[in-house]
């Protein structure tokens, strides 16, 4: 009797019926090779195709599916494999930050506080860039010019050590977006500046450690020249690495992008490391380039790395709705291998 074949689906598997009686065996042979050639063809298909995707360079596990509705979750794949670190406070935490906290033994980072009774930070949902939250960083009564009021988020691993932690490479981006509800105001006059710096307001920052502690070695300033908010860069030079006396270049941009009160804005800096006046950086707001300096020491020895840092920190706010008060908000913090501002709308 003859053999009759149907088949199942119009995909790559035969599958075979009988009917009316009894095929020869070496028919019976031919068949059944035949079927598990096709099949073993698919199954090595399949094992490829989930091998590919696992491997696939533009998808990152550090970004979740969920987070779609945030600029890290919008961001093309192939600069979402390049992130190497993010905080979007999606989780309503700052365990990015901080791991399982500031100053246990496997963090990789850490929020920093001066004078904790006139400080706080936490979550909002109201004030955000993108996704449902964000964070602030308030500081109150800056107004004795010495006394400093600090809020410093820092980070300086991909992980905490514990999860197979790094400190961030060579070469990297570091974002954040930040806003400011209104202007604010850190000038102090000649006749309430002890230190006579004029006034400052540390916003962004990278820091290393030499012999007498961590040390500010290139960072974002704020001034206000009487028209509106600016950036300023502060990089300073530690000649002696076991002091923290120090020489520093303040540079101003030739055609200043002004902080728009209530807005946000982007802030951007690509930062090269080196102990041997090899370092550059490069600065960003809202994509457009504001600061680029080379041939900078930019780690100390005998620092390992550098740490990266945000947050609100001065001793003096002369203006605002209220004197010595200022807040700032942010979203969307990312430490990456490229430049993620391309991406912006």
């Amino acid at each position: 009797m003859s053999v009759t074949e149907g088949y199942f689906s119009s995909k790559n598997v035969k599958m075979v019926y009988f009917a009316q009686g009894k095929a020869s065996s070496s028919t019976l042979y031919h068949i059944l090779m035949k079927n598990i050639r096709v099949l073993s063809a698919l199954v090595v298909s399949v094992f490829l195709l989930v091998l590919i995707t696992a491997c696939d360079s533009s998808t990152n596990p550090l970004i979740p599916e969920e987070n779609g509705q945030t600029f890290i979750g919008q961001l093309p794949h192939a600069a979402k494999s390049k992130i190497l670190w993010f905080c979007d406070y999606e989780d309503v935490t700052f365990v990015k930050w901080e791991d399982q906290g500031t100053g246990t033994y496997y963090a990789g980072g850490g929020i920093f506080i001066t004078d904790e009774q006139n400080t706080d930070y936490g979550i909002v949902s109201n004030y955000t860039y993108s996704g449902n939250n964000a964070s602030f960083a308030s500081i109150d009564n800056a107004i004795q010019p010495g006394n400093s009021k600090a809020v410093r988020f820092m980070r300086w691993t991909d992980k905490a050590w514990n999860e197979n932690g790094d400190y961030f490479p060579d070469e990297a981006y570091y974002s954040v977006f930040m806003r400011f509800p209104e202007e604010y105001d850190p000038t102090k006059d000649s006749g309430n500046d002890p230190n006579n710096d004029g006034g400052w307001w540390n916003v962004f920052q990278f820091k290393s450690d030499n012999n007498d502690g961590s040390q500010p070695v290139v960072l974002l300033d704020i001034y206000n020249d009487g028209s509106g908010m600016f950036f300023g860069l502060i990089v300073k030079d530690y000649q002696n690495d076991n002091s923290s006396n120090h020489t520093q270049e303040y540079s101003v941009q030739a055609n200043p992008l002004l902080i728009e009160p209530n807005k946000w804005i982007h802030v951007e800096a690509y930062y090269k490391k080196s102990k041997d006046y090899s370092g550059r950086v490069i600065v960003w707001q809202n994509g457009v380039k504001i600061f680029e300096k080379e041939n900078i020491r930019t780690v100390l020895p005998p620092g390992e790395t550098a740490v990266w840092g945000i947050g609100n920190y001065t001793d003096y706010i002369g203006s605002g709705t209220e004197a010595g008060k200022a807040i700032i908000y942010f979203d969307d913090a990312i430490v990456s291998e490229v430049r993620v501002s391309q991406y912006l709308d």
